[in-house]
This record gives C-alpha cells, structure tokens and sequence, in this order.
C-alpha cells in the first residue's frame, strides 16, 4: 500500500483528500502546517507528498528545500498545490523538482491521475515529467498536453522544447518533414510547432499528411524566416493557430500555446 503525506492547512480540503485517496487503496497521514509535515515525512517516509503552497509555520517552497535536502525524502515525489494564478509558480516547481502544480480548485480524478503517473512514472533527473492541469478528452485523465516540434535547427528544437517542458507540456523533436509526418502519426500530439523550411519537404506539405493522417484536427502553428506574404496567406488556409516570422519572442510563442490548447 502506498503512503502518501498530505500537507494542506485547510480542514475541510484535507479530509476530502484523504477520503478520496484511501477509497482509491491508498494509506494518507495529514499535517496541517509545515513544521508538523516535516515531522511525518520523517516519520512515516512517504511514498508521495501533496503540498500546499501556502501554510502556516512555513510556506511550501521552503519546506520542499528541506526534504530535497534529507535523504528520507529527497527521493520523494512532491505535488504541489496553490489557490495562486501567478504564472512564475510554475517555473519555481519544476525548479525545485517537484512532480507538478495543481491550480485550485481542482477536480478528484485530475488529481488522481497526477497521483498515479508520480508513484509509477516520475523520474527526477526527467522534466519532461512535469505535469500540467490539462484533462485527456479520450479518458478523462490528467496528462501533459503533448506538443510537437518541427524544427531543423537543432539548437532551435532544443530550446524550444526546454521551454515548452518548463510550461508544463511533454515534447517531441523531428528534424525533417518525413521525421515530422512519422512522429506525429505515432504520439498524436495536441499542438504541432511547425517550421515551413524543411529538409525532405516543407512544412505546408508536412501540414497537409499530418491532417490527412490523424483522423482529430491537429492544431499547428508556423514558423519561418521568411518574409513572403503567401506563406502567412497558405498557412491561415491551412487553418494554422498561430503563425510567427523569425526572430520571435519566445514568451509570444508559449502565449499563442497556450491559447491554442485552451481552445476547443
């Protein structure tokens, strides 16, 4: 039976928690304040840490320093919680390693497919194992929004997948439009990030087999360092989200993401 800690000052929140949790098979402890979840964890040496951001004798950030500190839990995956809608918390988790942030209020089975994914799946040493609030429309589970990158500029790919992973989405890389096609058609991504200058082909081309061969409309934005009027023309024919000529803002990029996954 896995143990999981919860650390949440609220009563009432706490207790759902708890009974939710247990129904589900597994055994929870409860501290109300960071001292007394400090003292538990060390205790009791927890297979899972829910914790809420904001908490009395201590805030939740300070108190998962200390456990990535101690070698009881610094191995122990780590949810964090906050009623906060501020942007940065995100990138301070996933800085701390935590295993996701869970924006309240949140729904039960959102939380416990975050549960399930840490206690079977999370590797630290990964951040692609961050985990965002987005709910999977073919089972109702919680996963990362899955975003593909087009992209031959190998060190353009990369930091943009880095970027992408410390928003929360997991990522995948293809070099070259055949790559591109193959990769999509496997991992079905939510979005696909698109460069229209390709080798084995262009990314119009790559736009059109991705649509043709994935039976759900695939969102796609499009990049390029060209100043041509017609790509902007053909790629809103295509149906692009978003369509961005290089250098771009890579704040503006996540933004029209964002905007895009938010979407229906």
């Amino acid at each position: 039976m896995k143990k999981i800690l919860i650390i949440e000052d609220d009563e009432k929140i706490a207790f759902a928690l708890c009974v939710r949790l247990k129904a589900c098979g597994y055994a929870t402890w409860i501290a109300g304040d960071g001292i007394a979840g400090l003292g538990l964890a060390l205790r009791i040496n927890p297979d899972l840490i829910l914790l809420d951001i904001s908490l009395p004798a201590g805030s939740g950030f300070s108190l998962i320093q200390q456990f990535n500190q101690l070698n009881e839990t610094r191995e122990t995956p780590i949810i964090l919680a906050t009623a906060s809608k501020e942007a940065s918390l995100r990138e301070r988790a996933l800085e701390l390693g935590a295993v996701g942030l869970l924006r309240k209020p949140y729904e039960a089975d959102q939380l416990l497919g975050v549960v399930r994914f840490a206690l079977e799946n999370w590797e630290r040493s990964d951040p692609a194992t961050f985990l965002s609030s987005e709910r999977d429309p073919q089972n109702g589970q919680t996963r990362p929004r899955k975003v593909l990158i087009v992209e031959d500029d190998v060190n353009v790919a990369r930091a943009l997948s880095i970027r992408m992973k410390s928003a929360g989405y997991e990522t995948n890389i293809a070099n070259d439009a055949l790559a591109g096609v193959r990769c999509a058609v496997q991992c079905k991504p939510d979005l696909v990030v698109l460069d229209i200058s390709l080798p084995a082909g262009d990314g119009f081309t790559v736009a059109e087999r991705i649509q043709s061969h994935i039976p759900t409309p695939t969102r796609i934005i499009f990049l390029t360092a060209s100043k041509r009027p017609d790509f902007r023309q053909r790629a809103e024919t295509l149906g692009a989200s978003g369509f961005f000529e290089k250098p771009y803002e890579a704040d503006a990029l996540l933004d029209a993401v964002r905007e895009a996954l938010g979407a229906n």
